[in-house]
C-alpha cells in the first residue's frame, strides 16, 4: 500500500535549494583557492571553519538523495529505472567530460605545443594516461580532475536510489531503519551511502517538516542547540586541524569505525531541513543572485579546479605584476570567481540544458522498462 498523498506537481523545482547548492558550490571554489597554496596558516583555518568547502559535498549527496527521490516519494511520477538511469547519464556525463578534457588539455599544455597531435594521440587513442578510466568515473580514479571521485559517488548511488525508493514505497518508516543501519555500518557500507539515505529522510518526511504543525514536535523545542551542533558537527574535521581532538574521543571514533564524514552528513540533513521549514531563510535564498548561481553550480564545481590550477602555477609571475602578494591573492579571487562564473554559465546554457533535453526526448520515446 502506497503510505505517501501524491503532490499535484511531481517536477516542482525548489529555487531556494538550488541557491543552497550554489552557496555550497562557491564554497568549494573559496576552499580550494584559499587552501592551494596556504593550507597550514592558522587563517587560513579559521576562513576553512567559516567556509568549510572540503565538507560541502556532505551537502551536496543530502540534496541529491532529496531530489533524487522527491519526484516520485511526493509526486505523481511514475519511476521507471531504465529512464531513470538514462537521465541521470544525460546530466552527469556531458558537462563532467567537457570539464575533464579541458583539465587534461591543461596539465598536458606542454607536450601540445611541442606536439598536438602526437599528443591527443596518446591521451585519447592509446590512453596512456588512463583517460577514459577516469572519463567513465570507474572507481573514482581523479588524475585530471582532482574532484570526480563525488561524481562517481553520484553514480554509484544513482543507480541504488530506486531500489530505496521502491523499499520506502513498501513502508515509509523503513527510511529510518536504514538510516540508523547506514550509520552503524558505514564502515561496512561506504560513508557515502548515509547522506543520500538522509536526503531521502527529508524526502519522505517532506510535508510534515513543512507544515505549521512541525512546531510542535519536541525536535523543535531544541532547534537552536541542534543547529549550534550541526555547525560544529559540519566543521569538525577543521576544529580537529586548529585544536586537535582529544586521544579518548579519537578512540571512541575509532572504536566505532565513524569518519568526519559521517558527522558531516548529518549537519547537512540538519540544515536540509532547517531550510525547508524556514520561510526566512528560503526567502533569503531566494534572491535573484543565489538562484542564479544555483543555476550554474554544477559547472562552477567543475570548472573551477583548473582555474585555481592555473592561477598557482603561474603564482611567481602573477605575483611580479602586484605590488605585493596579499593584493595579488585578492584580486586573483575576484579573477578566479569571475572567470569560474562566466565559463560555469556558459557550460550550462551550451551543455547542460541541451543534453538534459535530449535526455528526456530519449527516454520519452522508449517503452517502460521496470516501473515502480
Amino acid at each position: 500500500m502506497n503510505a505517501f498523498k501524491k503532490n499535484d506537481n511531481p517536477t516542482q523545482r525548489f529555487g531556494y535549494l538550488d541557491a543552497a547548492r550554489g552557496i555550497a558550490a562557491c564554497m568549494v571554489m573559496c576552499y580550494h583557492y584559499v587552501g592551494w597554496k596556504y593550507p597550514e596558516k592558522l587563517s587560513v583555518k579559521l576562513f576553512h571553519f567559516i567556509f568549510n568547502g572540503s565538507d560541502a559535498v556532505s551537502f551536496f549527496f543530502v540534496l541529491s538523495g532529496f531530489v533524487l527521490a522527491f519526484p516520485y516519494l511526493q509526486g505523481n511520477k511514475k519511476l521507471d529505472v531504465g529512464k531513470f538511469y538514462i537521465n541521470r547519464i544525460f546530466r552527469i556525463y556531458p558537462a563532467f567530460l567537457i570539464a575533464l578534457l579541458l583539465n587534461s588539455l591543461y596539465w598536458m599544455r606542454h607536450d601540445l605545443m611541442q606536439s598536438p597531435l602526437s599528443t591527443l594521440y596518446h591521451l585519447l587513442i592509446e590512453n596512456n594516461s588512463q583517460f577514459w578510466e577516469e572519463a567513465l568515473l570507474i572507481k573514482g580514479r581523479s588524475k585530471f580532475l582532482g574532484l570526480d571521485w563525488t561524481l562517481t559517488v553520484e553514480m554509484v548511488m544513482s543507480f541504488f536510489i530506486p531500489f530505496l525508493i521502491s523499499m520506502v514505497f513498501k513502508n515509509k518508516r523503513l527510511i529510518i531503519w536504514f538510516v540508523f543501519s547506514t550509520f552503524l555500518m558505514s564502515n561496512l557500507l561506504g560513508i557515502y551511502v548515509l547522506p543520500f539515505a538522509l536526503g531521502m529522510l527529508v524526502s519522505v518526511y517532506f510535508k510534515e517538516i513543512q507544515s505549521p504543525e512541525f512546531k510542535q514536535t519536541k525536535w523543535y523545542r531544541f532547534r537552536l542547540i541542534i543547529l549550534i551542533s550541526a555547525v560544529l558537527m559540519y566543521s569538525i574535521r577543521h576544529i580537529d586541524a586548529i585544536f586537535p581532538l582529544g586521544g579518548s574521543l579519537k578512540y571512541l571514533l575509532n572504536l566505532f569505525q565513524l569518519d568526519f564524514f559521517v558527522f558531516t552528513a548529518i549537519a547537512s540533513f540538519v540544515f536540509l531541513v532547517f531550510i525547508i521549514h524556514s520561510r526566512k531563510a528560503q526567502q533569503f535564498l531566494e534572491h535573484p543572485i543565489l538562484l542564479f548561481l544555483g543555476k550554474i553550480s554544477y559547472g562552477i564545481y567543475l570548472l573551477h579546479w583548473v582555474i585555481v590550477s592555473a592561477i598557482y602555477d603561474y603564482w611567481v609571475r602573477i605575483v611580479s605584476c602586484f605590488p605585493n602578494e596579499k593584493i595579488a591573492f585578492l584580486v586573483m579571487m575576484v579573477v578566479c570567481s569571475a572567470l569560474t562564473i562566466i565559463t560555469a554559465t556558459a557550460l550550462h546554457y551550451l551543455v547542460e540544458i541541451p543534453f538534459i533535453n535530449k535526455g528526456k526526448r530519449y527516454t520519452m520515446k522508449w517503452k517502460p522498462t521496470i516501473e515502480i
